[in-house]
């Protein structure tokens, strides 16, 4: 099996994973706050198409790095008055926690930048050696970019046309594009001792150390945002091929596009972010999960509450036929035409750059041609068991939470729901179940028309009613 990804350097398709194993890093986050929904893109992404690659027989290993020691980070301490490793504790944690809410796992490897001080200084080490980097005299080392002379490839600008990306001390950079390797400790600071005196690594150094020491035979993918593109990826691709130039860095970098709010890329410094915890506990993950999931990853992706609200719905409409299924003990000809459909068109479009969207097309349009099936002949329900099994292996390799909807049996009826009613509703829901056996018809459209009015739809099966909202 060949899988291809989008190499944004190239332009080209790349064949990642000929050997059976694969390396990927991913930018982590710098925990200075909690994440919000739009920096949840990259590891919800990632950790599916880790969940694929390894379901597929590969052996992946997944580094994600946390960068625990920055400029945001430090205004963060001093902000608030506490020592800069408080922020990091605080922030790690809070990350940790919304990976778990929405469902993803960690990586194989999560290296800090603390942890790599000695990797980094060596690094810079070589790179003054041949020549790319110097050190003015001040306790700072800068990467001089002129002498790299494929700087700008990779986000696909001259150096003609680059502003400053980072501001440094007057007097001691040899060009403004020059950026900090090493930068001299200041009173307040954390810092460690080097060659040029105390100091503390500037933020593109780590990835390059991390990428070297954790997969020494290079990154077959290197994900990140279209944020990261310029500077952070363009500096580390400076570095990396500086130092070793005869050695494979990156085979393939993979961006993903922003999460933008109301037509602005969401972001903290802007204020327009939406914390992970409130989308999860407004939307819940698997809807979240539906909405990243239905873009291709490059492209930008919009926020709203209608949006999410329609993701959320969509997927407890798919819940509901695969719930109707998952029970069957036969397999009819349809389910198997099904189902060989299913798994085809799934591995195509993942092994074509990861392609998300059309593998969730090819799940509902599999789902929506059984559950036509199914309304017209309900006794069809027991004949899927092998596209329910297809079914929940695609979801499940995709994240989607398939635990069975909680249920409470009111007044003799057991009600099924996926979102906790309350006792007012599921008495209503109860009665109206109790009105239809008795033939209650009015009775049971006015309650229904009560329901629906309040958002909450009930559909009736054999097994009793199922409540979802609208």
């Amino acid at each position: 099996m060949s899988v291809y990804v989008r190499d944004t350097l190239s332009g080209e398709r790349v064949e990642i994973g000929q050997s059976g194993r694969i390396g990927l890093y991913v930018c982590g986050p710098t925990v200075y706050n909690h994440i919000h929904i739009g920096n949840a893109r990259a590891p919800l992404f990632w950790d599916v198409a880790v969940r694929y690659l390894k379901s597929r027989g590969y052996d992946v290993t997944y580094v994600q790095n946390i960068t625990d020691v920055e400029d945001k980070i430090i205004g963060k301490a001093n902000e608030e008055g506490v020592s800069w490793e408080e922020v990091v504790h605080r922030y790690t944690d809070s990350f940790h926690e919304r990976l778990q809410m929405l469902g993803v796992g960690l990586p194989d490897i999560e290296p800090r930048a603390t942890e790599h001080i000695p990797e980094m200084i060596s690094l810079i080490g070589e790179l003054i050696e041949k020549g790319h980097a110097y050190a003015p005299g001040n306790g700072d080392v800068y990467y001089a970019v002129e002498t790299f002379p494929d700087y700008g490839r990779l986000s696909h600008q001259r150096l003609e046309e680059m502003r400053e990306s980072e501001k440094g001390q007057t007097g001691f950079k040899k060009s403004p594009l020059d950026f900090a390797l090493w930068k001299a400790s200041k009173p307040g600071e954390p810092s460690w001792e080097s060659p040029w005196g105390p100091g503390r690594p500037g933020w593109h150094i780590e990835c390059s150390a991390m990428v070297e020491k954790h997969l020494p035979g290079g990154a077959d993918m290197h994900g990140g945002g279209t944020d990261l593109l310029f500077p952070h990826h363009e500096n580390e691709l400076a570095q990396s091929c500086g130092a070793h130039p005869d050695h494979t860095f990156v085979r393939a970098w993979v961006h993903h596009g922003m999460v933008n709010f109301a037509a602005d890329k969401m972001a903290k410094s802007i204020g327009n972010v939406v914390d992970v915890a409130e989308a999860v506990e407004r939307y819940d993950r698997n809807a979240i999960r539906m909405w990243f999931l239905q873009s291709h990853y490059s492209q930008p992706i919009d926020y709203s509450e209608e949006i999410l609200e329609e993701k959320r719905r969509s997927y407890e409409r798919l819940m509901r036929l695969y719930r109707q299924i998952s029970g069957s003990e036969d397999s009819s000809g349809l389910s198997d035409e099904l189902t060989a459909q299913l798994r085809e068109r799934f591995d195509a479009a993942m092994q074509d750059d990861l392609n998300t969207p059309e593998a969730v097309a090819a799940i509902f349009e599999v789902a929506g041609r059984a559950g036509q099936e199914v309304s017209a002949r309900p006794e069809a329900a027991d004949e899927f068991s092998s596209l329910a099994e297809a079914l929940r292996e695609a979801l499940t390799v995709f994240g989607f939470d398939l635990a069975e909807e909680l249920a409470s049996d009111v007044d003799g009826v057991r009600v099924r729901y996926s979102e906790e009613p309350g006792e007012d509703v599921l008495r209503r829901v109860a009665a109206r179940e109790l009105a239809r056996r008795g033939k209650d018809w009015p009775v049971a459209d006015r309650l229904r028309a009560e329901l629906g009015a309040e958002g909450w739809a009930v559909e009736d099966t054999a097994e009793g009613p199922i409540l979802t909202r609208r």
